[in-house]
């Protein structure tokens, strides 16, 4: 048993079966824990005078340590001090923050994803208002009878996508992705408001410029941020909601137009409203974690370490994907087109060539004359249930991305897309004999778009975030979305001239040519990036030169 002989200094002397010992010290041992409870370790020292002190009752409690009967009782005594001495212990480790998994990796990254991809939305917007706005603004601005500045109120809006997407990669390596977000914004907001209130066709034009300019930078960016801040196990997922918000954009563009019918002046309101996502990307982008990869080729460890934290749960104890590359800014661009980087410069402008000469934005940006054309006679409603479709298909492709891969949902993708286009082009050139072309045109058509949105549409984005080297990643990005940009615009003016001269059916067997080709090379060229993580991917194709 334990007897206490003295009190009232700083040392207390014990008396541990007979055996005295002073100055005894108490220490707690961490690493010796049994139980996830202290243990006191009792450890003599060499016979020190012990100085006295003035003796304080109110830091005594020996009631607290006796038990009922008034013995010491030296369990609770023990337990006691070392709470009462816990926070006097030195060196103990921080416990190890450990990664989220699941649904709460989900969660916390998802926001951050959604806020970037508002950027998506206002490029689809922008693409679709055009559509069922155009010959009210066109009769206001006085250009009702002149096709060549209409074209150009469509086509503008390229040119300057064309730029901002060519320049957008290198600032984001320079400034960061946030960054470069939150100043996209600006000619989102201008331009929309520009076009809005313009009172001739030259202040449309700028207006369209400007916002071209701003979504041209925002198809790199998005995708580009939301490959770097997502897990590889959900980057797909995550990925696709770029498109899907491409898509809504386009869906509620096309909504938007029908009070057109009862009041010609809505254009106004329709160009209007585009600011508003704009404006929300700007502010909430402030709020967002920066992309860690970015942080750490710039030698921000440290912020690096506290994004990855507030995005995953903890640090990325590999050092990320991109640990290796912390020279970026320095790329120029011969370096694209050295052997390391052919194939994923090949894989990333050709999918965006095929893309858009399979067809796709001749069927957004025509799709009322078309239907008109095919004999359907509510092309607004028609259009509605094509973007309805493509949203729909691109929340499909979503869940599947990250379970099937991306090479077989491309495959077939092409595949749906080319079978479409026989059958539109079958009906259409029997629209005059056959009672049933118009509906078989339509289903045609949301048969092309349901393949569209599960593979075509969504993967070429995607990929191009995944397959280039960090060093290069930013000007690759570009390079891709340029092509994207370019084949775009050579689509939207060439089309309508190509139907005149050969005819509508022979245009879309053309489209279903494309589409052939298309399998053939996503055969031979691109690779699975199924649950890679970027480094390794990136390595895999370097190996692969």
């Amino acid at each position: 048993h334990l007897r206490r002989h003295a009190t009232g200094f700083t040392g207390t002397m014990l008396s541990v079966s007979g055996v005295h010992l002073t100055n005894l010290t108490l220490n707690l041992s961490v690493a010796a824990r049994r139980s996830s409870r202290p243990r006191l370790v009792l450890r003599p020292r060499p016979n020190i005078p012990l100085a006295p002190t003035t003796h304080r009752p109110q830091q005594q409690r020996p009631q607290a340590m006796r038990s009922s009967s008034g013995e010491l009782n030296p369990r609770r005594g023990r337990r006691l001090t070392a709470l009462a001495t816990a926070d006097l212990e030195a060196g103990e480790p921080e416990p190890k923050l450990q990664p989220l998994e699941g649904r709460e990796l989900l969660m916390r990254v998802l926001p951050c994803v959604l806020v970037a991809s508002l950027g998506a939305f206002s490029f689809g917007y922008h693409l679709g208002i055009v559509n069922p706005a155009l010959d009210n603004l066109a009769r206001d601005l006085g250009i009702a009878l002149n096709t060549q500045l209409k074209g150009l109120v469509v086509s503008t809006v390229l040119v300057g996508a064309t730029v901002g997407s060519s320049y957008s990669g290198r600032i984001a390596d320079s400034v960061g992705r946030r960054a470069a977000l939150v100043g996209t914004a600006a000619p989102l907001v201008l331009g929309s408001i520009l076009c809005g209130t313009a009172a001739n066709v030259w202040f449309m034009l700028v207006g369209r410029l400007l916002a071209g300019w701003g979504i041209g930078a925002a198809s790199n960016l998005v995708p580009m941020y939301i490959a770097e801040v997502s897990p590889k196990q959900l980057r797909g997922t995550l990925g696709s909601l770029n498109q899907l918000m491409i898509c809504i954009g386009i869906l509620i563009a096309v909504i938007a137009g029908m009070p057109l019918a009862s009041d010609p002046n809505h254009w106004h309101n329709m160009f209007l409203f585009a600011a508003v996502p704009g404006l929300l990307q700007g502010v909430f982008m402030i709020v967002v974690p920066e992309s860690p990869g970015w942080l750490r080729r710039n030698g921000k460890v440290a912020e690096a370490a506290a994004a990855e934290t507030a995005l995953w749960g903890a640090p990325d104890v590999s050092g990320g994907d991109d640990k290796d590359d912390k020279d970026e800014k320095k790329v120029f661009t011969a370096e694209l087109f050295a052997p390391a980087n052919r194939r994923a410069v090949t894989i990333g402008t050709g999918l965006f060539f095929l893309q858009q000469m399979s067809g796709v934005n001749a069927i957004v940006y025509f799709s009322s004359a078309m239907f008109v054309a095919a004999g359907v006679e509510s092309a607004v409603a028609a259009s509605v249930a094509v973007c309805a479709t493509n949203v729909v298909a691109t929340i499909l492709s979503g869940q599947a991305l990250d379970r099937l891969g991306r090479k077989p949902l491309l495959t077939g993708s092409f595949i749906g897309m080319g079978i479409s286009c026989l059958v539109m082009s079958y009906a259409m050139a029997n629209q005059g004999t056959w009672a049933l072309a118009g509906p078989v045109a339509v289903i045609a058509v949301m048969s092309y778009i349901a393949s569209f949105g599960i593979g075509c549409g969504p993967i070429p984005g995607l990929l191009s975030s995944e397959i280039f080297n960090p060093r290069i990643r930013g000007a690759g990005m570009s390079l891709c979305f340029t092509t994207h940009w370019v084949f775009n615009f050579v689509i939207g003016q060439a089309f309508l001239p190509v139907v005149e001269a050969v005819g509508g059916p022979a245009v879309f067997i053309g489209f279903a040519g494309v589409c052939a080709l298309s399998v053939l090379f996503v055969k031979a060229q691109v690779v699975e990036t199924k649950g890679k993580s970027l480094d390794v991917i990136t390595k895999e194709l370097a190996a692969a030169k």
